[in-house]
């Protein structure tokens, strides 16, 4: 049941890439577990078609156990890896949420807020004490202290002022930015 229920995915993925002719790791999978059951298989029905110079005891050996194990520990892997990208994915997810959903643009000297995807490349964005820094970019205009401990890890406020460049953050009392 282990290798032939449990293990029917491994198994199919390993059949598909010998069809395929693209060998990947399941290819080595399916061999190595299929081999190892197989050869199991004929030991128990026909123990006389395996040589003595192979028993164990006076019997042929069997590797049932080493088949399930192979089947188990890549299924373990399997799950592993499908919860490393699902907390990954929800990693990026919250990286994404830590952007404000609009900016503050300014066109001809009067600002307006608008949505994210509305800001272009080139567009002037003023940045005020307190608020997120919407989208990388270059400081233009003032001067301030940008805390980057969301994108960079370092647990000071790095000061920032025209010609800096911006990569996140949110901006610490006493002035803003115009980037």
């Amino acid at each position: 049941p282990t290798v032939w229920w449990a293990g029917w995915p491994l198994v199919a993925r390993g059949a598909r890439s010998l069809v395929s002719l693209r060998f990947n790791m399941f290819t080595l999978i399916g061999i190595g577990a299929g081999a190892a059951y197989l050869f199991s298989v004929a030991s128990v029905v026909a123990p006389g078609l395996v040589p003595e110079t192979f028993h164990d005891h006076g019997r042929p050996p069997v590797y049932f156990e080493s088949a399930a194990m192979i089947t188990t520990l890549v299924l373990l892997g399997q799950v592993l890896e499908l919860r490393a990208r699902r907390k990954t994915g929800d990693a990026i997810r919250q990286l994404l949420s830590l952007s404000p959903p609009q900016a503050r643009r300014i066109v001809n000297g009067i600002e307006s807020d608008v949505p994210l995807d509305q800001v272009r490349v080139g567009d002037r964005l003023r940045v005020r004490p307190g608020e997120k820094v919407p989208v990388d970019g270059r400081v233009v205009d003032g001067r301030s202290q940008v805390s980057e401990a969301l994108v960079t890890g370092e647990p000071l406020p790095v000061e920032k002022s025209v010609g800096d460049s911006l990569i996140g953050g949110t901006l610490n009392e006493g002035g803003t930015l115009v980037m």
